[in-house]
């Protein structure tokens, strides 16, 4: 009954968490690979459907009592505790993560780094705010909410730090009104923040748990929350935990790895799991030396409790042999651990007739009262949730714009570079002169346009599908909690991306327009690689949606970016009419804004252009023929056009293709992450 398989199958035995003060705080210590996520993610309703697992039994919350648990049970009967279970009466809740009942502390901390650590707490409160019914839970303020959680947590000293930047910050202020948006204090420090340095690991932890904290849930549960702390921070986060879990009557369920003595004196409750699953103890802590110690298994005085629990069930793996005396050894305890459970008061080991955790702990016999939605209820959340996107987009678009415009280090490095390599390509197509349109730049013409185009292309979709798979885990973790819609996260990037965007275009293209005799107006550069950086942007949100990793997002966006580009760029020496490409390469065609970027500044190059003599008289003219290839009997650009295929072209009709191929990569976006997120199995209420 107490198997957790960490094959193909999961058990998850009827557990019900009980928000009694007499059990504020459930720890669950485990040995490493024993399957201890598995069963948090069961308990929280996180399995992923694709993980392979099979997932039965139920896990519920009780609470609203329905008939009086205080009244004593009869002094003389001989079934105390089925009388007093009798007695008491309680609904049964489904735990669920989208309705905010559910903290789940994952092994990683994942943030805006960019943003502090109040601007953070406000933005989840504001959301988690217009999700209920437009106030927070207790009446109070977003910034008071916020204020709470970082003075309760330790926060308070590097409340206005940004997370993840370690180096000095400066500045303060500043920025848009908060009126503007309706967000009063949500707009302070749009530009910058007060403070310096990062959040140290231990930090990072703590705001994790205040994220989590607040929806006011009713189960905390925690994935080894001391990862990648020192044992003083770790020991530090246990206690915060056990603090809140009890001043908050927040049930808290955390697995750790080894805790040290400290640490382990702080839980109230443990279960021991082994490899494979096996459930070697489930209790009280105080009483599980005492446990083993009746079935033959004695912990030293001077061993930490928890180091003597995991070397139980640890198997060497080095050693053939002991790790078969280990395995024995699991089976046995995990066997007798089961032998000693009363059916009555699972998971409750019996040691001389007596349960080591007590009655007061144990109320198994419950009405089951599911929590149904009418649909009223579901017609006004839904009415209210439209009435709100408006503030849902501001938010998002000011958190997102802040997370743009503060990395000052990424900004300065983008612009030196599209200003280097504008200079660079002036420096090696040297025949586009200013004041000359020569036949002999033709050539050189196309490929300037076309690698201002590649490269403005690639450093928009690289520099999207890094932010948004750096961004993703904390979008699947809001979008969980239905905080907001898909469509509303994707169209504020994309706006908050447009003004930065916008500004390397501007510069690229005026220093390409300096430097360079291009027919083409500044404004035309700018328009076109602009609406291309919204193309490519859109792309690598489309790509990173589908992705199931940051790894995975960055390798298909250089494949794909690197087959859209052979695909889109123009064939200097020539088109054959006679020799169409087939329908694959059509398609491949379409779908690269590359393409359309690169037509359509051809297009507005060449079209109407007329050549200026040269008087190099025929011997130079012939010199000239081999660099112009197939295009050195036009006579203007009206030619070159229709020799490159694009003799009937217009710049708006292409524009206005890359416009709609931008919509249709946004609308992959939100597909994709509106139905190719995390999916997970559903635990129910029997």
């Amino acid at each position: 009954m107490a198997q957790l398989n960490s094959s193909t199958y999961t058990e998850l035995p009827e557990i019900a968490v009980l928000p009694s003060a007499a059990r504020p705080e459930l720890n669950l210590g485990t040995n490493p690979g024993a399957g201890k996520s598995t069963f948090l993610n069961a308990l929280g309703g996180t399995t992923p459907r694709g993980s392979g697992l099979f997932l039965t039994g139920s896990a519920w919350y009780e609470g609203s009592l329905v008939a009086d648990c205080d009244r004593p049970a009869a002094a003389n009967s001989s079934n105390a505790s089925a009388a007093a279970a009798a007695a008491c009466r309680l609904d049964r809740y489904r735990l669920s993560q989208r309705e905010g009942d559910v903290a789940m502390l994952s092994q990683h901390d994942n943030f805006f780094d960019m943003l502090t650590p109040r601007e953070t707490l406000e933005f989840a409160a504001y959301l988690e705010m217009l999700k209920s019914r437009g106030t927070t839970a207790d009446g109070k303020t977003i910034e008071e909410v916020a204020e709470g959680k970082l003075s309760s947590l330790g926060l308070s000293g590097v409340a206005d730090r940004r997370i993840g930047d370690r180096t000095a910050l400066g500045g303060g202020g500043g920025g848009m009104d908060g009126r503007f948006f309706g967000l009063n204090g949500l707009t302070r420090g749009l530009f910058g923040t007060r403070g310096g340095g990062g959040l140290s690991g231990g930090e990072r932890r703590r705001l994790s748990v205040a994220l989590e904290l607040i929806t006011e849930p009713r189960i905390f549960l925690a994935d080894e929350p001391t990862t990648g702390l020192d044992s003083t921070q770790a020991e530090k986060v246990v206690k915060l935990i056990s603090k809140l879990a009890k001043e908050r009557n927040v049930p808290s369920i955390c697995t750790l790895h080894q805790p040290k003595a400290s640490i382990w004196r702080t839980l109230d409750q443990c279960i021991l799991l082994a490899p494979g699953g096996k459930m070697c103890y489930a209790g009280c802590t105080s009483n599980a030396t005492v446990y083993f110690k009746h079935i033959g298994y004695e912990c030293p005085n001077d061993t930490n409790p928890a180091e003597f629990l995991i070397d139980l069930v640890t198997i060497d793996t080095e050693d053939p042999v002991q790790a078969l005396a280990d395995e024995a050894r699991i089976n046995v305890l995990h066997h007798r651990f089961l032998q000693t459970c009363s059916p009555d008061n699972w998971p409750s080991p019996i040691i001389d007739g007596e349960p080591i955790i007590s009655q007061q702990q144990s109320i198994t016999h419950v009405r089951a009262r599911g929590r149904l939605s009418s649909v009223p209820y579901r017609i006004r959340s839904e009415f209210r949730s439209m009435m709100s996107a408006p503030k849902r987009f501001a938010v998002l678009l000011l958190r997102s714009w802040r997370q743009n415009v503060r990395n000052t280090k990424v900004i300065m490095i983008r612009l030196a570079a599209v200003m280097v390599q504008a200079f660079l390509f002036a420096s090696i197509f040297k025949s586009v002169g200013r004041g000359k349109s020569v036949p002999k730049s033709i050539a050189d013409r196309v490929a300037l346009l076309t690698y201002g185009v590649i490269n403005l292309s690639m450093m928009a979709l690289m520099k999207t599908l890094d932010l948004f798979a750096r961004e993703r885990s904390v979008v699947m973790r809001e979008q969980m909690r239905r905080r907001y819609y898909s469509l509303e996260y994707i169209l504020a990037k994309v706006v908050a991306e447009i003004p930065l965007d916008a500004t390397f275009s501007v510069v690229f293209a005026a220093v390409l327009k300096a430097l360079t005799g291009l027919r083409t107006s500044v404004a035309t550069l700018i328009k076109t690689y602009c609406l291309l950086t919204v193309s490519s942007a859109s792309l690598g949100f489309a790509i990173g949606s589908f992705a199931s990793s940051v790894d995975s997002a960055m390798s298909t966006g250089i494949f794909a970016n690197v087959i859209l580009m052979v695909v889109g760029v123009i064939n200097p020496s020539g088109i054959n009419p006679d020799d169409p490409p087939n329908r694959t390469m059509q398609l491949l065609e379409y779908f690269s804004p590359i393409k359309w970027a690169i037509e359509s500044l051809v297009t507005a190059e060449f079209r109407g252009m007329i050549f200026d003599k040269e008087d190099k008289g025929l011997l130079g003219q012939l010199k000239d023929l081999p660099k112009m290839g197939a295009l050195a009997l036009v006579q203007n650009g009206d030619d070159v056009l229709t020799n490159l295929g694009l003799g009937t072209a217009k710049y708006a009709d292409l524009m206005r293709q890359l416009g709609i191929l931008s919509a249709f990569y946004l609308m992959m976006s939100w597909f994709g992450l509106s139905y190719f997120g995390p999916s997970f199995i559903d635990t129910y209420v029997n």
